[in-house]
């Protein structure tokens, strides 16, 4: 099972861009546990929803169309404790919720892991099974450190603008925010950096702001924020 996450984790640092990378995984991950699903949810900020982004055993037309809100679901349910969720027969939990489009009914055991990067919870990876059954300690092992290391694939997508809230049209509809750590107390005035994929000022998009109070109110917040430091 090493060399088999050994190989997944080169084929995810080889991949073009992260819906590669997710493709890949939940191919991969259901080839090397002989499980019938492998599923990958990612949070949207702007939808406040874990959004399904890749599948292999699940209806291909629900992919970026089926969403969770936030707590719903046992994926909400990974999400909110930050922990795996190991069951035999997930039907029978009280926070299972079943979703028609897709086509999930045959398949009962269920174990969802978590995809953390800084203490955030960027998503959940689940794998099922119609066969009732838990899944073992090397399985979900197995999981927990390839979720570890597409955390920082999104993560690096995140701060490359590679991703920037997709909603489940497949439209981009937010800007990137970075959360940052104060170093020093204070308030410092200076040139700002804009962050861009490729190193060269010309290819630096310009945009109109959408909403100037609602910028002009993260400005404000953020002040606040040093003064409060």
């Amino acid at each position: 099972m090493l060399e088999q996450l050994r190989g997944i984790v080169q084929e995810v640092n080889a991949a073009q861009d992260l819906q590669s990378a997710l493709d890949i995984i939940v191919r991969r991950v259901r080839e090397s546990l002989a499980t019938e699903v492998c599923s990958i949810f990612l949070y949207d900020t702007d939808l406040n929803a874990h959004v399904l982004m890749a599948s292999e055993g699940l209806n291909k037309e629900a992919v970026g169309h089926v969403s969770l809100a936030v707590g719903e679901g046992l994926v909400g349910l990974v999400a909110k404790h930050a922990e795996p969720i190991n069951l035999r027969d997930a039907s029978t939990h009280p926070s299972f919720h079943y979703i028609q489009e897709t086509g999930e009914e045959s398949f009962h055991s269920f174990l969802g892991v978590p995809i953390i990067h800084h203490r955030n919870v960027l998503g959940v990876v689940v794998v099922q099974h119609a066969q009732l059954r838990g899944f073992d300690e090397g399985e979900e092992a197995f999981l927990i450190t390839l979720s570890a290391q597409l955390a920082g694939v999104i993560a690096s997508a995140e701060a490359t603008g590679a991703i920037e809230g997709v909603s489940p049209s497949g439209h981009k509809i937010s800007d990137t925010v970075f959360g940052g750590v104060s170093g020093a107390s204070g308030v410092a005035i200076g040139k700002i950096v804009v962050v861009f994929p490729k190193a060269n000022l010309y290819q630096v998009p310009v945009r109109r702001a959408r909403d100037i109070d609602q910028e002009i109110g993260y400005f404000t917040s953020s002040l606040n924020k040093v003064r409060d430091d």
